[in-house]
């Protein structure tokens, strides 16, 4: 693993364990292993760091959430694989849920969010939501909004696991998939076209 990787990943794991305020350069430079000096050589500056994880972060989340996509497949297949691989991704990384909190808290979200950078990596889900919506199998809204209405479920039910002293079964996710797709669908369109 490279500097810039190690410094990454260290900076995940104390974003997680001591959030925004809690996190100094020598902390990170400790925690990977460098020289703070050496964190310089790759960021200007802590919000730098941080803006430059969030992008690093969300390519990988991206990468997983697109593994296996099939434009080939029905509609409901396509979502169905996009939401099972972001509950893998979400309950296999222990500090992916804490590092998505720590964001939406940050006061740099919406600047962080609204780089084009992200928007890009986002684009291929919101493009299925858009073609979804304008062959009439979605409900007419924005496709962000589609996204946040259906899989944005997956995050709030591995949240929900974690406090639950029983893991939900294959058959009770599926019911959940089922559920979070109906939730975009046209009032009149079939639940698995």
């Amino acid at each position: 693993m490279d500097k810039r990787e190690r410094i990454f990943q260290a900076t995940e794991e104390l974003l997680a364990e001591k959030g925004f305020h809690g996190l100094s350069m020598s902390m990170v430079a400790k925690h990977a292993n460098v020289a703070t000096g050496t964190i310089y050589r790759y960021f200007t500056d802590k919000n730098d760091l941080l803006r430059q994880l969030y992008i690093h972060v969300n390519a990988q989340a991206l990468e997983a959430l697109y593994v296996d996509h099939d434009p080939q497949l029905t509609p409901f297949e396509q979502y169905r694989r996009f939401w099972l691989n972001a509950y893998r991704l979400i309950t296999e990384d222990a500090d992916c849920l804490c590092c998505k909190s720590q964001y939406e808290a940050s006061p740099h979200y919406e600047e962080i969010e609204r780089d084009p950078q992200i928007q890009a990596m986002w684009q291929p889900l919101y493009d299925f939501f858009e073609h979804g919506r304008q062959q009439g199998l979605f409900i007419d809204l924005p496709s962000r909004v589609l996204c946040t209405l259906s899989l944005d479920s997956v995050v709030h039910i591995a949240q929900l696991i974690r406090l639950m002293d029983e893991p939900l079964d294959a058959s009770q996710i599926d019911s959940v998939i089922l559920a979070s797709w109906r939730a975009v669908l046209q009032p009149t369109t079939p639940s698995q076209e």
